[in-house]
């Protein structure tokens, strides 16, 4: 670290997002000026197996000749109806089909399925498993990506994919930290308000959160929601210092990445602005 410049170290910070199947020159420019090192891979980028796999190869390659550090390269892949790899791919079943089963040990089985398959096509960052706990029926992004609406059962079933996930030598991410299941707002579309003391965060959200911390997992999503009787300022979880510096760190012990939700999502663009 000590031998990195300011625009190194900032670039090891930002994971960024393109909209093709192919290095395009902007984001070349972007790895080699500006020494980005993580990339985002969604459907848009993901079209066959080979084609994945060559991008894939192609990005580590620039990346580590332009930073002299390994890349973290990402997807969404939780199973079920969030799912980012080519059609051909295998798609675990989701979070609450497996919740529905009472069998945790599919939820390990899931995450090593889905790890092995990821690492194979060069993807090192899974972001999963969703840690939400299903509490608001009307829910409109959270609902069958949730195990249970029992905090308990969140987390023993989100610690076994996490476990898979990590067996499969894949980065496990957590979230959508300090809890995106009691709203009635996609953050996509709009600002939701989580209106809960900390006491009770503790009893409900934070558990799944807290045993994740405790089994060691090494990355962990912040959500684009309000909390204000934890954050005074109206400003959401994502960029909240109380929440991440003194609830995450702090309070939890958490040491590793902290990696925000999509900062061009509705809750932060429509609200606090993008850079683009």
């Amino acid at each position: 670290m000590k031998e990195m410049s300011l625009r190194e170290k900032i670039g090891q910070m930002i994971m960024t997002g393109f909209p093709t199947t192919e290095i395009t020159p902007e984001l070349n420019e972007l790895i080699e000026k500006e020494k980005i090192a993580n990339i985002i891979l969604f459907t848009y980028n993901q079209e066959s197996i080979p084609q994945l796999r060559k991008l894939c190869l192609d990005l580590h390659q620039r990346i580590e000749k332009s930073t002299r550090y390994p890349a973290f390269i990402a997807t969404d892949q939780e199973g079920g109806v969030v799912t980012r790899l080519p059609k051909e791919a295998s798609n675990v079943p989701g979070a609450m089909l497996i919740g529905a089963t009472g069998k945790k040990e599919y939820a390990y089985q899931a995450g090593l399925i889905t790890g092995m398959e990821l690492k194979a096509f060069g993807i090192n960052v899974d972001f999963a498993p969703v840690m939400d706990i299903n509490s608001n029926p009307d829910n409109p992004v959270i609902g069958v990506r949730s195990y249970s609406s029992d905090p308990q059962m969140v987390e023993e079933f989100g610690l076994n994919m996490q476990k898979g996930l990590l067996d499969a030598k894949v980065m496990a991410t957590v979230k959508h930290f300090p809890g995106h299941g009691d709203t009635a707002v996609d953050s996509h579309l709009g600002l939701p308000v989580i209106d809960k003391d900390i006491d009770s965060l503790m009893k409900e959200e934070l558990k799944p959160f807290i045993g994740a911390i405790s089994e060691g997992v090494p990355c962990v999503m912040t959500t684009h929601i309000l909390f204000p009787k934890l954050e005074r300022d109206k400003i959401p979880a994502t960029i909240s210092k109380t929440i991440l510096t003194g609830l995450l760190r702090e309070k939890l012990g958490f040491q590793g990445i902290i990696i925000t939700d999509c900062l061009e999502m509705g809750a932060i663009k429509d609200n606090y602005g993008t850079a683009y």
